[in-house]
């Protein structure tokens, strides 16, 4: 049998991705593609006989009963339902990103999961799928689902995981293992003393995290514009689901849409679609809008917090990430839920006289009330102000502590070591220590409190480790350059082409 490819769609402008498929094809001859479509032009498009097109935003929202038969989908098993268990509480949790807040019953979220599920395993089973290739790191069900289903029936697999650098990828067979070929590229570099140069946008971004250079940290790592406008931007995004204006355009959209196909049709069933759907989208706002009642605002938070004085105390630094995010959502694993880090290092931290310091992100418009309370009851934390500079503490604390956040890189540039819980990629190399239990934060308090700063050579090499074992994603969506766009195109095709290679040696082989 020969290559069936599922393919995770980009955001495509000008057939980009569809023209990508094509030289793909060219270089590996595949029989089949599957892909969820992200066209935002209409300019792609595919061979009914050769692809199978997925839409995206249908496959985010979990709307497969408007546009496919469940009838006619392969009933699931008690082996798939079984080896899908340890996966089944993420995929669950990521429903959340629907709206941006967890408001789902306990039978809903089940229903739309194994709706996921069941649509995903029919698409690559009726389409005989022996190659997945992720163009980011999968943090919604539908694509969580297909990461955990290409683990389970042992389908080869490639990962494009965006890291926070701008542009920069890593490339990896598994999302909890991410850091491989960085390790393998570090092993060679790790002892270099000599000067090393990096390419100048990795360079830019290594400066910025310089404690000395705050200005350049807020453009490089934030974009454009004022704390004020970035956190007044991401609560638009966050709770976009309610706001009024976004409110009337999805629903106006999905009248027009009804009337104009029941028209095409000469059928109402088009505009009953549009009105159940619409029910629904009410449900779920009113549901929304019930559940932050009962959260805290980033205001509540600042009366629970202080300013510290951080000549007081010796002191570790937890960032709380912004979330919903991937950086915690998958990539924390076990530790997404954030108060699980905090309790456990602020335990082993006061044995040694050291207190934790928890610092809220300043773009978080909520929290659930008894992720605050809980925060602020557990022995030996201080909550720190949002409006507290983290350069400014990071520059005073024994260490900084997270579970895969841009922290990681960002400590260990200024010389301080890092606790890292997660799995983002980072949390091997100098001065990083991934802990998950007492032993391990005991073993690496120890470690911090015997070794002190990070050698600033050994940073420089794990970031030129980085940069050969990682890979340079520009897309004509993001607005970037055509010459880089072009760089980038070569290099995708490349790799996906020696990606699949090695995958059908591989099958050769094992037949």
């Amino acid at each position: 049998m020969g290559i069936r490819l599922f393919f995770e769609g980009y955001d495509s402008v000008d057939g980009y991705q569809e023209s990508l498929l094509r030289e793909l094809d060219e270089r590996v001859h595949f029989d089949r593609c599957v892909l969820t479509s992200r066209s935002n032009d209409g300019k792609d498009r595919y061979d009914p006989e050769k692809y199978v097109e997925i839409d995206y935003d249908m496959c985010a929202n979990a709307r497969y009963e408007y546009h496919t038969d469940m009838n006619a989908l392969l009933p699931l098993s008690r082996e798939l339902l079984t080896a899908m268990e340890p996966y089944e509480p993420t995929a669950v949790k990521m429903l959340c990103r629907i709206t941006e807040i967890d408001i789902f019953t306990y039978e809903e979220a089940k229903r739309f999961y194994l709706h996921h599920l069941r649509f995903w395993n029919d698409v690559f089973e009726k389409n005989k799928v022996n190659f997945v290739f992720l163009t980011g790191i999968p943090h919604h069900t539908h694509d969580y689902i297909i990461y955990a289903m290409t683990r389970i029936k042992k389908i080869p697999m490639c990962i494009l995981a965006p890291t926070h650098l701008p542009h920069w990828c890593f490339v990896a067979n598994d999302l909890y293992r991410l850091y491989e070929r960085l390790d393998l590229a570090y092993a060679k570099w790790e002892d270099n003393t000599e000067p090393v140069i990096l390419p100048p946008d990795v360079e830019t971004y290594y400066q910025a995290l310089l404690r000395e250079n705050k200005l350049q940290k807020m453009q490089v790592l934030l974009g454009s514009g004022s704390r004020k406008e970035h956190a007044r931007k991401e609560k638009r995004q966050i709770l976009g689901y309610v706001m009024r204006d976004k409110i009337w355009r999805r629903q106006l959209s999905r009248i027009k849409h009804g009337i104009a196909d029941s028209v095409r049709s000469g059928s109402l069933s088009p505009w009953k679609e549009s009105v159940s759907w619409m029910r629904k989208d009410a449900y779920c706002i009113h549901k929304v809008r019930h559940k932050l009642k009962n959260c805290l605002s980033i205001e509540a938070y600042e009366k629970m917090a202080v300013m510290p004085d951080p000549e007081k105390d010796r002191f570790v630094l937890f960032l709380l990430h912004l979330q919903p995010e991937a950086t915690t959502l998958p990539q924390a694993g076990v530790f997404v839920e954030q108060e699980l880090c905090v309790q456990l290092l602020a335990k082993v931290l006061k044995e040694y006289g050291i207190k934790l310091y928890v610092k809220e992100h300043f773009v978080q418009p909520y929290h659930t009330k008894y992720f605050y309370e809980d925060l602020a009851h557990t022995e030996n934390v201080v909550l720190v102000s949002s409006e507290a500079e983290s350069v400014d503490l990071l520059e005073k604390c024994v260490a900084a502590a997270t579970p895969a956040g841009t922290v990681t890189l960002e400590a260990i540039a200024n010389g301080k070591p890092v606790f890292v819980f997660g799995h983002g990629g980072f949390e091997h190399g100098p001065g990083i220590y991934q802990v998950g239990n007492e032993a391990q934060c005991r073993a690496a308090v120890e470690a911090i409190l015997k070794d002190g700063a990070v050698d600033a050579q050994k940073v420089r090499n794990y970031f030129k480790a980085f940069v050969e074992s990682a890979v340079s994603v520009h897309l004509p969506a993001d607005g970037s350059d055509p010459a880089s766009v072009e760089r980038s195109r070569e290099k995708l095709l490349t790799l996906a082409a020696e990606e699949i290679g090695k995958a059908s040696v591989q099958q050769a082989q094992e037949r």
